[in-house]
C-alpha cells in the first residue's frame, strides 16, 4: 500500500473539492487526511491519499495531469515513506488568538515563543481586516499549557497586541 501527499492550488470556485474527490474516487484512492482553505480568491489543499495496491505512481500522475487540464488546478505529488505514514500529528489542546494593529513580525514572535517552549503548532490562520491583524492558531502544549500564558503576555506587551490562550475543549471537535 502506498501513500502520497498531494498539494493542490488554483483560483477559488465552487466545485474544487468535488472535482478532486471525484478524481480520487475514480482512482480508488482513499483521502485519509486533508486540509483546505481559500485565501483572497485562491484555493489551496493538502491531502494524504492511500493508493490501491495495484496503482503505480505513473498512473496517479497521469490522472492528476488530466485533472489539472480539466480544472486549471496546479497539483504536486510526493510519495510518503512508511515512517511518514506512521507518524501522527499531535492533537491540539489549546487555541491562541492574536488581535492588534497589523505589523511585521507577529507570526514570528508568537511562533518563536511557542517553539522556545517546545510547543507544536498544529494549525494557523491569519488575516488582516481593516488594518486589524487577526491570528488563530491551534497548538499542542501538553504539560506546558499553564506556563504559556505568561510567555504570551510578554509577547503581547512587546508587540502591543492582545493575545489570549484557551484550553481547547475536546468535546467541541
Amino acid at each position: 500500500m502506498s501513500y502520497v501527499l498531494l498539494s493542490i492550488s488554483g483560483h477559488d470556485r465552487p466545485g474544487i473539492v468535488r472535482d478532486v474527490a471525484e478524481a480520487m474516487l475514480h482512482l480508488s484512492a482513499n483521502i485519509e487526511d486533508s486540509s483546505m482553505t481559500a485565501l483572497r480568491g485562491r484555493f489551496a489543499m493538502m491531502l494524504i491519499v492511500r493508493l490501491p495496491e495495484e496503482m503505480g505512481l505513473s498512473e496517479l500522475k497521469a490522472a492528476l495531469a488530466d485533472l489539472e487540464r480539466r480544472t486549471g488546478l496546479t497539483i504536486q505529488s510526493q510519495p510518503l515513506s512508511r515512517e511518514e505514514v506512521s507518524r501522527s500529528t499531535p492533537e491540539p489542546d489549546c487555541v491562541v488568538t492574536v488581535h492588534g494593529a497589523d505589523q511585521l513580525g507577529i507570526v514570528y514572535e508568537v511562533s518563536n515563543a511557542l517553539a522556545e517552549q517546545g510547543i507544536s503548532i498544529v494549525d494557523v490562520s491569519t488575516q488582516v481586516r481593516e488594518g486589524v491583524y487577526i491570528m488563530a492558531l491551534e497548538a499542542h502544549a501538553g504539560d506546558r499549557l499553564d506556563e504559556l500564558g505568561g510567555v504570551l503576555r510578554e509577547v503581547a506587551e512587546r508587540l502591543n497586541v492582545d493575545i489570549e490562550c484557551h484550553r481547547l475543549d475536546q468535546a467541541v471537535l
